[in-house]
């Protein structure tokens, strides 16, 4: 399986999504709604197309790391 098939199956935008929430609900237990919110959407968008979401994820902590 290429990098292109293992992004796109089902069970690798299921687990990215999943790990974006989770870290969502960390960020929105330290009180960081921003955060918290930027990285729903992030899993939303990873559900649906899986690079995407890792490219919003990293935009999103790129963001945190520099404020």
């Amino acid at each position: 399986m290429n990098l292109t098939g293992l992004l796109s199956s089902n069970e690798s935008r299921q687990l990215n999504a999943l790990s974006l929430l989770a870290q969502a609900g960390l960020a929105l237990y330290r009180g960081n709604r921003q955060i918290a919110l930027l990285l729903a959407g992030a899993a939303v968008l990873a559900y649906r197309v899986s690079w995407l979401g890792i490219v919003a994820q990293i935009g999103i902590r790129l963001y945190e790391q520099f404020r």
